[in-house]
């Protein structure tokens, strides 16, 4: 059984948008941090990506986790309940309110920022002019949603896969883009980004003929496209 393996049963049942690939790619990420900075969550829901963030992070070396959703009454009840069951609570620590409106006074340095916000153009490149710079050399910042929504799927283009600060840029089956912050690429990192997103682009198209036509490859079949996606996604 994989590390992920317990963590993918516990989020079964959580409501989300976030496939098995996406959430293991969390866990590990949040087990690797090492401390020199928190990980931010922007956009929490019902907790689903926030548990494969704290259990990675539980396995790893316990790094802070600070939770940015409105967490409305309705949803916060779920949310803290989802966290809790997980056993988490310790290390989560919901900031309730919109992105654009806590990031002042945010002051943590952040070793890993998950945004799953808001997926309006503008939106996303708020939290990406705002939030990012708070990452520390050498951190990782993901973006969800960024193989079918216009607005994430243009700020990411431009500001991650067209960028001299990202390098070991990957896009994880689903929607999610990986990168690591540095202070200057080299043309090789760039040019492997661009084959990044060309596979992004690839598996984007593909899902939406299938879902279009309404037809879904078999099962065996499937799985041993994610498995290619995945290996040349890096």
């Amino acid at each position: 059984m994989s590390d992920f393996a317990p963590v993918k049963e516990l989020i079964k049942d959580v409501p989300g948008w976030l496939s098995d690939e996406e959430g293991e790619a969390l866990y590990e990420l949040a087990r690797e941090c090492t401390g020199k900075g928190v990980i931010v969550e922007i956009g929490s829901w019902k907790g689903k990506s926030t548990i494969c963030l704290g259990l990675g992070s539980r396995g790893g070396n316990g790094v802070r986790i600070f939770a940015v959703d409105p967490h409305a009454d309705y949803r916060h009840g779920e949310f803290k309940e989802n966290i809790e069951r997980a056993g988490i609570a310790d290390l989560v620590t919901p900031v309730k309110g919109l992105s654009q409106d806590v990031v002042g006074e945010f002051v943590e340095p952040i070793e890993l920022l998950f945004v799953d916000g808001s997926h309006k153009e503008d939106d996303v490149r708020t939290d990406f002019e705002q939030w990012v710079p708070k990452v520390v050399d050498g951190g990782i910042v993901a973006f969800h949603d960024t193989t079918w929504h216009d607005g994430v799927r243009k700020v990411v283009a431009e500001k991650v896969y067209g960028s001299r600060e990202f390098k070991d840029v990957r896009f994880v089956i689903g929607s999610t883009t990986v990168a690591r912050k540095v202070a200057a690429n080299t043309a090789r990192d760039r040019l492997h980004a661009r084959r990044v997103q060309a596979t992004k682009a690839m598996f984007g198209a593909m899902t939406r003929v299938l879902k279009k036509r309404r037809s879904w490859l078999p099962s065996p079949v499937e799985r041993a496209g994610r498995r290619v996606f995945k290996l040349v996604g890096r």
